[in-house]
Order: C-alpha cells, then structure tokens, then sequence
C-alpha cells in the first residue's frame, strides 16, 4: 500500500572528517502522495475577516468575493463557518452544512465595515466554531483575514501565537493573510506559525480571491494530517537547527509540529547538526520518527520511523569531494532569509547603509551561485532584492518594502514556491 508521506534525506557532504565538524546540514524532504481517491475527505473551514474601519472600500469588497467563493467551491458534506470582527465580534452564521449556498453568500454580503481591530476575539471565536465542529475524517482549517494590527482584546504576538499553536494540537489548521501595509507582519506570520497553517502578504486588495483560492485547494487535497516529527540524535552528533521550524518542549527528543501536506507537496527541512569525533565507518546519526492523519482513504493514524546515518573517513580525496549541490543550494536560500532578517534589524535599528550593504552582497552572492549553476530559483531570489534594493530611498524600511521582505524572508526560510 503506498504510504502517503514518503520521506527522502540527504547529506551536504558524502563524508565526513574523523575528526568532527562543526557545521553539517542534512535536507530532509516530506513528500505527500499523488492522490489516487475518488472522493476526497470532507472539510470543516472557518472563515474569519477583519471588518474594522481600515477593511472599507476594496479590501472588503475582494474579502467579501474571496469569502463566497469559498462557498462556491464547498461541498453538501462540508461544514463553513464565518465570524466577522472589528471591535466587536459578530457570528455571520455558527457551523452548518453547505447546502443553501445563495443564503450563506447573502450574509457575507451584507457586511459592513465597523471601527477597531479586536482580532483575538475574532481569532477565537472562529477557532472554537471549527473545534466544535470537527468530526473524525474531516479536515479542518481556520483562515485568518486581516489588514491591521491587533489593538482591542489579546495584542501581545506570543499569547496570539499561543492560542493559534492550542488549537493546532487539537488537529485544527490556522492561516493567515495580511492585506495592504497596514498588518502586523510577524503577529501574522506568528499566528500561521503557530497553527500549522501558511502566511500570505497580499499587496493589492484584488489578489485576495486567488490567494484565497490557492490556500483553499490545498485544504481540499489534504493527504496528512497534523503532522509532527520528532528527532534524536544519537552520541555522535548534536542537533543544532531546524531552519523555519521552532521546537515544542519535549522530553527525549525535540518534537516539531509541520502542520498538513497537501496532494504531491513537498515539505523541505534544512537541519544543521555538529558531528563529534568518530572512528571510520558509517555511523548512526539521527533518529526520526513521523507522526500524521492519513485522510486519503479512510482516516488512520501512521507512524514512520527512520535511522540516519553518515560516513566518516581519513581519506583527504573523498573528503575533498564537492558538496551536494541540491544542498547547497537549500543551505545558500536559508542563507538569504537569515540575511534579510538580520538586514530588518538593521533597518528597524535606523541602521539603513549596514541593512542595505547585507542585502545587495546577499543579491551578488545569490546571481553569482545562479550563473555558476544555471538555477532559475536562485536567480529570482536575487532579482527579487535587487528590485527591494532599487526601491529604496533615504528610508528604505516603509511599510511595503518591510511587508515585502519580509514575504520574501518567510518564504525562503520554510522554501514555499
């Protein structure tokens, strides 16, 4: 029977030095299957939009479209439900079947744009509707609509986090999309982060719908569910990092919550371990273990674990063989969203020439690896901070360019397309 997440690794280097190193990386890919079901597993989405005051005119007009076609799209078996917040929270409609689509679309219609922004009490409300409703087999999915900052109710972005990674144990996925420049990015993206679920940065306010649409079908071709991944290294090594991904307290081993993968989606994982002293020979190096909800036929808990081990040798010849490129290559875009992160600091700190010389040796560094080997994806990391590099001014850090580097910086860090 083909398993749904299939699970493939590889080293930066094919050996390793006796002596140890510092600095290793090993890039573990997640894999969902191509799916082979005829019907897929039913959905449980709760739909929660800002409507404050800063929402009038287009950003509401698109939520509001982006919001009946996730209507559209849904099923008789599927469960909506939609809350709409600005300092108070109001409930469109509680959890219901989608069966009178005219009726659920009407509602949503009729909202109006009110005053500030109680975004926890909208976050929670939407939650606990979906956690309600939920049902074994079913997907279940929270998505966050937002263009401003938290500031009625809970505004602390760890508390907000908190409350996202809560509902995320118990199964329920959250996204979120900032609109405009306006948003609390890292609220956002600490939010998503927390949930399991994805962050948008939507620009303009008529991308909303297809952004909408994008998070949607991955909703609607879940494989696994709720995916956690545990890792042991063994006495040969020291776990150092999982680039994009924070650890949950755990006893025996360092448990990371990766949230759902969708049909054919590809989960990357940079790691990057210290490797002791060892004799020569392959030694085992990192215990992994996978947890997730198989929902691609009927719903089963699967567990898969893996044994990773690297070589070690004297031999100066094999040690001087070139890296892994495919490594090198996910090791060099992390790279860049650490730089970007370390360059908004820079920025944030009134330290514009430090942010922006980090910037363009990064935008150099990236088209000289690009030419060297003929790679499409690192040759767009690099125009895209040229074009960040163009547009600035004496005050590089507005708003939108901060929203774009920030967009820039989740997406290479967790390496979404």
């Amino acid at each position: 029977m083909t398993e749904a997440v299939t699970i493939a690794h590889r080293w930066n280097r094919e050996y390793y030095p006796c002596g140890g190193a510092e600095k290793t990386y090993l890039l573990l890919e997640l894999k969902g299957a191509a799916a082979i079901q005829c019907e897929r597993a039913p959905i449980n989405v709760g739909l929660i939009l800002d409507r404050s005051g800063s929402m009038s005119g287009q950003p509401l007009a698109y939520s509001l479209k982006a919001c009946q076609y996730v209507t559209d799209q849904m099923a008789e078996g599927d469960l909506l439900s939609m809350v709409a917040f600005d300092d108070e929270v109001e409930t469109v409609f509680s959890p219901e079947k989608v069966i009178y689509k005219d009726g659920m679309k009407s509602k949503i219609a009729a909202i109006e744009p009110g005053g500030s922004t109680n975004l926890s009490g909208g976050l929670i409300l939407g939650a606990q509707y979906v956690a309600e409703a939920k049902q074994e087999g079913m997907v279940n999915r929270v998505l966050l609509l937002s263009d401003g900052y938290a500031n009625e109710g809970i505004t602390d972005r760890g508390k907000l986090s908190r409350i996202a990674r809560e509902y995320q144990s118990m199964g329920i996925g959250i996204s979120a999309l900032g609109v405009g420049h306006q948003f609390d990015e890292e609220l956002m993206e600490g939010i998503a982060d927390g949930g399991g679920g994805n962050f948008y940065y939507i620009e303009k306010p008529d991308d909303i719908p297809s952004i909408f649409a994008k998070e949607l079908q991955g909703v609607l071709s879940v494989l696994g569910q709720n995916m956690r991944l545990k890792l042991q290294s063994t006495e040969a090594a020291e776990l150092q990092n999982v680039y994009g991904y924070k650890p949950v307290d755990q006893k025996n081993g360092n448990m990371y919550n990766l949230g759902d993968i969708y049909d054919q989606e590809v989960k990357s994982l940079l790691i990057e371990m210290t490797f002791f002293p060892q004799t020569e020979g392959i030694h085992p190096i990192l215990q992994l273990e996978l947890e997730y909800m198989d929902v691609t036929d009927s719903v089963k808990p699967c567990k898969v674990q893996l044994d990773i081990s690297a070589s070690f040798t004297k031999d100066l010849e094999l040690l001087a063989m070139p890296m892994d490129t495919i490594v090198e290559k996910q090791m060099k875009i992390t790279e860049t969203a650490l730089t970007i992160e370390k360059a908004m600091e820079a920025f944030d700190q009134g330290r514009n020439d430090a942010g922006i010389t980090m910037l363009q040796a990064q935008a150099d560094d990236l088209l000289r690896m690009a030419v060297l080997t003929d790679d499409a994806d690192l040759r767009t990391e690099s125009l895209l901070l040229y074009e960040q590099l163009e547009s600035f001014g004496e005050a590089p850090m507005t708003s939108e360019s901060r929203k774009a580097l920030h967009s820039q910086k989740y997406r290479t860090m967790k390496r979404k397309s």
